[in-house]
């Protein structure tokens, strides 16, 4: 039982609700832990995307190794700050170590004003690959 309804149920307990307040609470706390767990295409909202996720999930049951990563987009924004500060020497130096390994990059091309329209671009983009062995989907929520 997660922390927030153990709450409720001690606030009961505790006379500081009554059990029918307690029963809305725990009531509205499942249903907030149903839409956490609803797929993408259902509770994705235009506009409203925190997250960058990758997700690797095994096909068969021998093998329990899952891949679930979050990045919050709030470091993607950070990083475009941090990297538009960056003196033109070292942003060389990047853009030529992205060069070496075959990725034409150039990190002086990323501004800051320009990170919401990237952030858009991102809530478009899904990248879904079936293999034999495993399921890889990319994607913003």
């Amino acid at each position: 039982m997660n922390e927030e309804k153990l709450k409720v149920l001690n606030m009961i307990a505790e006379g500081k609700i009554s059990a029918e307040e307690g029963a809305k609470l725990l009531e509205a706390l499942d249903k907030k832990e149903k839409e956490d767990t609803k797929p993408l295409a259902v509770k994705k909202e235009k506009g409203n995307i925190n997250y960058l996720y990758v997700d690797i999930n095994p096909k068969s049951d021998e093998s329990s190794e899952k891949v679930h990563v979050k990045v919050p987009l709030a470091l993607v924004r950070a990083g475009v700050n941090i990297a538009s500060m960056l003196p033109s020497d070292v942003q060389e130096t990047v853009n030529n170590a992205m060069d070496e390994k075959g990725m034409k990059f150039d990190l002086s091309s990323i501004k800051p004003e320009n990170i919401e329209e990237l952030i858009q671009a991102l809530e478009e983009m899904e990248v879904n690959i079936d293999s034999d062995e495993h399921t890889v989907r990319v994607y913003c929520a």
